[in-house]
């Protein structure tokens, strides 16, 4: 009796207690008190849209102080430990001490503190205490530094998130992982299954180890400077469903023959060095839902057995080099919401069957090579929001788009459509992009069509026909615009309706005719380009007003008097100022402060005057200095060697004086063009002169062509590559522009011998010493210079023999040694049988072919006065040529400058996704194939 007794009191405590809750302990319900205490709540400090401050609930006393059950907390349902503590997207804000109470939670198994402002606190290395770590994630917290050493301690870890650590405006990666590398690091987390690093700086090679991870599932390691070649390795581990790879650009390798066990599901690597081309294997991955090889190196044709990838939602193949035929099978996964084939040499025609792929929302297939109308079945893709088919040759009538009511984004610009505009927009409500430049459509262009598209926001129509109302009546009834492009429309005046359009940042009306006093620009203004017309009069000082201005450009008008001063004070935000071949005159005043953000300042031909403003020097952005033809009196400008990104020197035709500097290399590690032309420079060229110039020295003999890289947006989505076109296809409107490797020095006063140090600029395409009194012989060295196109030494006092090395140059296209001292036969062979005897000519003491006169024979055949031009005479064709070329340069400025700049506007997401995301890709565009 007793004993029953006793064994039921046993039982009754048992139940008793099993039936009562089990509160946290007090030592960590005070370390997560004290550790909520380390913060501030801002609301600013959290990206995702749904967070909310998650330790508002935590409370000290009474009801709610079980930190059990606070939010964000899980615990142990026996112990009453803290096994789990996510505190993702909760609006904290503050350092990220040391010795945080967090770390007394020694029995955490997963912490998630991702998507708060530590405010660039390093990761503490007291995280190693967390020994029973399976899960940490500690992406988009602004947290910076090295990643401690402790984190490859935890060898528990099932889970490591330390991706997306930045600085948001500019991009910078605050974390680095080098020591622990992250060979270290994956060879003590053996069991791992996800691991993402993406934006971590890590500059390594791809460590093979991480080929040894069997049972990892999902790898993001995006934009971690990693490099070398990719282990094949990587592709055929066994539970791997994500791999995320991209933005490394120098890491390279290619596809395996992939296997039919694979379970992939998303693979991504966009814009690195991958090459080859995609196996038929590819069939075989039949989880693959996103395949994204955009901007890479592959090539060839389209496998027909990507038709089988049935379960493909997206499919991005653009910026490479495939070719041939899309493959009739490609329009079998109809599964696809997204699919962008865009800049590639795909031929032939668009089939009607794309009309099957009726889950599209997104289709690019801009800058292929279609001869092709636009296929009619597109008007079944009744969900489509973004369709851009640019640049694809495709002929015929725009088909009729009314089923596309979901269309927001159209881009039909540089093909040769025909019919007419009104036809094929009327029906697009929701139309808030549009391009339409460069096509054949027929009729002039009711602009009133567009009082009907209230969402209407970006609109291109440059080289369109179009007829504007007489009456202001609808002025007010226009949709309000971002950006405007109405370029060579042969506008006679300024559309009235401009004046009523209160939110547009861009406006492009380059190439028309429009005449008058300029259009005084609206502060909001970022971008203005009004080049190529007929304004006259002075620059109004209202344009200091435009205190949002970007890009200026007042080029090849008639603008006359002195440049307003306080323009200059716009530098602090303005980037590209162009008042080129205009009629103005004055001083450049002294006007540039440290704060100045100026990248490209083109001041040439018009009547500037006096000395260069030392405060120029302040412009550290700076990469393009033009101010060729005006009346600038000063000498070299070596104190401009401090800013390091300096990429063109155009200072001819001025009234420059005194020697050069002794080194041109000297803090000028990027300089790629110097004209110093057509001034009064004196004295010796010194040996030195031509050493340290790392920019002409660099190129590979493949790839001879400098880019002046902007970014003016200012943000990752805008980067912008813009140069001028000095050699190469003239005609076509998306050929790649380049400033030329150059060095002038014609029609000076320069004296003494060729500096052999030339012979370091072996990317160096154009040289001119003509006009000058050099004396010596014509260095052997230059035949180092292989990608040297052009050479001038005319009218110096050069003597000996021409070098025979010279015939080794394969791309020289323009020689002239003509009216110099130069003896012996004229070497044969290679580029030299090329040129007539114009230039040799005025060398007394030249011989053989293609002059008359022969080796061995006294006679001299005397040159003509006819047979010698000025310089300036030699010039103009190649300067008209230039002007011509660059009027083309500013409307594709434009256009992408301020796509950067709106991301952080909130009402135009759509703007930014559509915008950001193609140029970001069109940068990346390689060089070969030119830049819109």
């Amino acid at each position: 009796m007793e004993l029953n007794l006793l064994i039921f009191c046993i039982l009754a405590c048992v139940i008793s207690t099993s039936s009562s809750p089990i509160l946290c302990h007090d030592i960590e319900r005070s370390a997560l008190l004290s550790f909520k205490q380390s913060f501030s709540i801002d609301f600013s400090a959290s990206i995702d849209p749904s967070s909310y401050p998650k330790t508002l609930s935590w409370k000290p006393t009474g009801d709610g102080s079980d930190c059990c059950e606070w939010d964000g907390v899980e615990c142990e349902e026996h112990t009453g430990h803290v096994l789990s503590l996510d505190l993702s997207s909760s609006c904290l804000y503050g350092s990220l001490p040391s010795n945080s109470t967090l770390f007394e939670l020694v029995h955490l198994q997963a912490l998630n503190l991702s998507d708060n402002n530590f405010r660039y606190s390093p990761i503490p290395s007291k995280l190693g205490r967390l020994v029973n770590l399976r899960y940490l994630n500690l992406s988009q917290s602004r947290l910076y530094g090295q990643v401690p050493i402790e984190v490859s301690t935890l060898s528990n870890l099932i889970s490591l998130d330390l991706s997306l650590n930045r600085e948001p405006s500019s991009g910078f990666q605050l974390l680095t992982l080098q020591h622990p590398s992250l060979a270290t690091l994956v060879k003590n987390l053996t069991a791992l299954e996800v691991l993402r690093l993406s934006q971590v700086n890590i500059s390594s090679p791809f460590p093979e180890i991480i080929a040894n991870l069997t049972s990892v599932r999902s790898l993001r390691l995006v934009n971690c400077g990693l490099h070398g070649l990719l282990p094949t390795r990587v592709f055929l581990l066994p539970e791997l469903r994500v791999l995320s790879l991209g933005e490394n650009t120098n890491l390279s390798g290619y596809f395996p023959e992939f296997q039919s066990t694979s379970k992939l599901s998303l693979l991504s690597i966009v814009n690195t060095g991958f090459y080859g081309q995609i196996p038929t294997s590819i069939g075989n991955l039949q989880s693959l839902e996103m395949l994204v090889l955009s901007t890479c190196n592959f090539e060839g044709l389209i496998p027909a057995s990507l038709g089988q990838l049935s379960q493909l939602i997206q499919l991005d193949l653009s910026f490479n080099s495939f070719s041939g035929e899309i493959p009739l099978s490609l329009y079998n996964l109809t599964q696809l919401s997204y699919l962008d084939l865009a800049d590639n040499n795909f031929q032939g025609h668009l089939s009607n069957s794309i009309g099957k792929l009726s889950h599209l929302t997104l289709l690019f297939l801009s800058g292929n090579s279609w001869i092709s109308e636009i296929p009619r079945t597109l008007s079944n893709l009744t969900q489509l929001s973004y369709l851009e088919i640019g640049s694809c040759n495709l002929v015929g009538e725009v088909p009729n788009l009314n089923n596309l009511t979901k269309l927001i984004y159209l881009n039909l610009e540089y093909n040769r459509l025909t019919g007419s505009i009104t036809s094929f927009i009327s029906g697009l409500p929701n139309l808030g992009i549009l391009y339409l430049t460069e096509n054949n459509f027929t009729g002039p262009l009711d602009f009133d069509i567009f009082v009907r598209h209230q969402n209407l926001q970006v609109l291109s129509l440059s080289n369109i026909d179009i007829v504007f109302p007489t009456n202001t009546h609808n002025n007010s009834y226009y949709p309000q615009l971002v950006l405007l492009e109405l370029s060579t429309c042969d506008l006679n005046r300024l559309p009235d309706f401009i004046h009523n359009q209160t939110r547009l940042s861009i406006l492009a009306l380059g190439s028309n005719k429009i005449k008058g006093s300029l259009p005084i620009p609206s502060p909001s203004l970022m971008s203005y380009e009004v080049g190529g017309n007929g304004f006259r009069g002075e620059i109004p000082e209202a344009f200091c007003n435009a205190t949002s201005l970007e890009v200026l450009d007042l080029q090849f008008n008639r603008l006359s008097g002195e440049i307003p001063p306080c323009l200059f004070n716009l530098t602090s935000h303005l980037e590209f100022l162009g008042l080129q071949y205009n009629d103005l005159h004055g001083m450049i005043p002294e006007a540039f402060t440290s704060s100045c953000k100026l990248m490209w300042l083109d001041l040439k031909s018009n009547r500037i005057e006096g000395a260069l403003p030392r405060s120029l020097a302040n412009c550290s952005f700076l990469k393009v200095l033009a101010l060729e033809n005006n009346n600038i009196v000063d000498t070299f400008p070596i104190w401009l060697s401090g800013l390091p990104g300096l990429q063109q020197i155009s200072l001819n035709s001025n009234k420059l004086y005194g020697p050069l500097p002794p080194k041109f290399g000297v803090g000028f590690p990027s300089l790629c063009t110097i004209d110093l032309s057509d001034n009064q420079f004196t004295g010796n060229m010194s040996d030195e002169l031509f050493d340290d110039l790392y920019a002409m020295q660099k190129l590979s003999l493949q790839q001879s062509e400098i880019e002046v890289a902007f970014d003016l947006s200012g943000g990752e989505w805008a980067e912008l590559y813009s140069t001028f076109q000095i050699s190469g296809d003239n005609d076509s409107q998306h050929s790649s522009t380049y400033i030329l490797v150059s060095v002038d020095l014609s029609n000076n006063k320069l004296v003494g011998k060729v500096p052999d140090s030339i012979r370091n600029l072996t990317g160096l395409q154009h040289l001119d010493f003509s006009y000058n009194n050099l004396t010596g012989g014509i260095p052997f060295s230059f035949s180092d210079l292989a990608q040297l196109e052009s050479l001038d030494l005319s009218h110096n006092r050069l003597s000996g023999e021409i070098p025979q090395g010279l015939t080794q140059l394969s791309f020289l296209s323009q020689l002239d040694v003509s009216y110099n001292q130069l003896t012996g036969p004229i070497p044969q062979g290679g580029q030299l049988s090329t040129f007539n005897n114009g230039s040799f000519i005025g060398n007394a003491g030249l011989c053989g072919c293609p002059l008359s006169k022969k080796c061995g024979n006294p006679e001299v055949r005397a040159a003509s006065p006819n047979e010698s031009s000025s310089k300036e005479e030699d010039d103009s064709t190649d300067v008209i040529g230039w002007v011509i070329r660059s009027m083309g340069y500013i409307s594709g400025l434009v256009v992408g400058v301020v796509i950067g700049r709106m991301i952080s506007d909130e009402n135009h997401d759509w703007f930014v996704e559509t915008f950001g995301r193609r140029q970001h890709k069109k940068n990346k565009k390689k060089k070969q194939r030119g830049i819109r």
